[in-house]
């Protein structure tokens, strides 16, 4: 498989798309003036802790106090995989409101909820993360070679710095002794740093930032497997360079400046792919087609056969429809970067071995995504029930608001309700300050409605209450409402 980094440099916003046989699947955006505070510490103030909840509210200098759970707060040793191992105690045992604590932004916040942040900090480098509070070792589950993961425990022991652990990265593998070396010493470094800085200074205060998206893709997707790592801004391509040639030198011919008059992402058909992942509505090559769903408790994948209507019976119809829906679903799960309770209902299929070959196909393609996946199966009435791990927003949140008409429903009121409400409106205001003339404020949509459908209504309730109706225009009226005002 070929892979691809492209890193789009623009004046308010960095995007980067991976691209794994020249599709885009993963996106990133980072606007300049909101950036993500994800792997960011800072020293903070404990303000309450919460029993009931088993977790506290820290304050860390943002608009909303921090949230920390009491799972995030124990120190952690680690297992030989580098896997977090430890019990969790009583929050009010643990933390007393006043109390200053070293804090890492785990995730962002987002609408009325503050950042979620713990007390287990760690330092990602290229080839290792030193982890805060334990002396254990890890090597990451990926490195599957014996005598190399022996190599690399054996290197991870030798340059482990006091009082902190080390958990070797899959980048690691094959690796030079002093490329590890290096950059462990770098964030050993960076991790005394952190630890001087505690000691003193105005609470709350920022410790550590994490590098920018195009640090982040440095550190995360420059490797061995990566083909090409094509960014199109001449001051960032020589910052790259210089990082890796004293880190990764064998990496440096990786790295190329996109020169090219045409838009980078309209080039590699990033763009239309965003487009695309955006949709609710996504077309399968068959001719069938997804309905992609969002509620607050799951995402609902439909899948249709629109104008598929296949050459030989209907159960082999639905199994071709189904089989080629689930390469897309996984592929636009990860681009969306969809999370938590995931529900496709895939066209019924009678037979047991077709349904277990949709799932399975569906479970082998999402070993792919690093981010963890689980197919947890298909219930008795046909729906595939998924998990996926929330590390960061959705695709949608980073391109789109919330719709000013409708408030993110997807939905407004039809124009007879709308015309029955006005009329009750009117009512309601002729009985109480009796007849006379009055001017009605209105979105544009809404006055076109009410000066052709509306018309006769509007009418009736003049006769009616021996008055004149002057129906305006307000830009700052929303379609569903109106504004009356009385003329003197």
């Amino acid at each position: 498989m070929d892979k691809d980094v492209l890193i789009d440099v623009n004046s308010d916003e960095i995007r980067l798309a991976l691209m794994e046989d020249e599709q885009p699947v993963e996106v990133y955006t980072e606007k300049l003036e909101n950036k993500s505070l994800v792997g960011n510490i800072y020293r903070g103030k404990v303000e309450r802790t919460l029993k009931g909840m088993q977790a506290a509210f820290v304050d860390i200098g943002l608009d909303k106090n921090a949230f920390l759970y009491v799972k995030d707060i124990m120190p952690v040793c680690l297992d030989d995989e580098g896997k977090g191992v430890g019990k969790t105690g009583d929050i009010s045992r643990l933390l007393t409101p006043g109390q200053e604590i070293s804090v890492q932004v785990m995730k962002d916040a987002v609408g009325n909820k503050g950042a979620r942040v713990t007390t287990r900090l760690s330092l990602p480098g290229r080839y290792s993360v030193l982890v805060h509070d334990t002396t254990s070792i890890g090597i990451s589950q990926k490195i599957e070679d014996e005598d190399e993961r022996n190599r690399l425990k054996g290197i991870a022991k030798k340059y482990r710095p006091a009082n902190a652990g080390i958990i070797i990265r899959t980048a690691a593998e094959g690796a030079p002794e002093e490329y590890i070396s290096e950059d462990i010493a770098v964030l050993t470094e960076l991790y005394h740093s952190i630890k001087e800085k505690e000691k003193k200074g105005a609470v709350p205060r920022l410790l550590y930032k994490e590098p920018g998206i195009v640090g982040h893709a440095v550190r995360e997707f420059l490797r061995s497997d990566i083909r090409r790592f094509i960014i199109n801004n001449e001051t960032e391509y020589e910052k790259i360079l210089s990082f890796v040639k004293d880190t990764a030198p064998n990496l440096k011919n990786k790295i190329q400046l996109y020169s090219k008059e045409y838009d980078m992402f309209e080039y590699y058909h990033v763009e239309s792919a965003i487009n695309e992942a955006l949709s609710r509505k996504v077309l399968l090559k068959s001719g069938a087609y997804l309905i992609f769903d969002r509620t607050e408790a799951l995402t609902v994948i439909d899948v249709n056969s629109g104008k598929y209507t296949g050459k030989i019976n209907l159960e082999d119809t639905a199994l071709k429809i189904n089989l080629e829906a689930a390469h897309k679903i996984a592929q636009q799960i990860r681009l969306r970067n969809l999370s938590g309770i995931i529900i496709v209902d895939f066209i019924d299929m009678r037979l047991k071995e077709h349904q277990q070959k949709v799932v399975d196909t569906l479970r082998n393609l999402v070993k792919t995504d690093k981010i963890h996946t689980v197919v947890v199966g298909m219930t008795g009435l046909g729906l595939v029930e998924l998990t996926r791990k929330k590390i960061r927003q959705p695709l949608y949140k980073s391109f789109t608001i919330d719709c000013q008409t409708c408030n993110g429903t997807g939905y407004r009121l039809s124009p007879q309700v709308i015309l029955q409400n006005i009329k009750k409106r009117l009512d309601m205001h002729f009985k109480s300050s009796g007849p006379g003339s009055v001017e009605v404020y209105v979105h544009p949509e809404l006055q076109r409605l009410l000066l052709s459908s509306g018309k006769r209504v509007i009418a009736e309730i003049e006769k009616s209450y021996s008055s004149s109706i002057n129906i305006l225009i307000s830009n700052e009226i929303g379609y569903e409402n109106i504004l009356i005002k009385k003329v003197h």
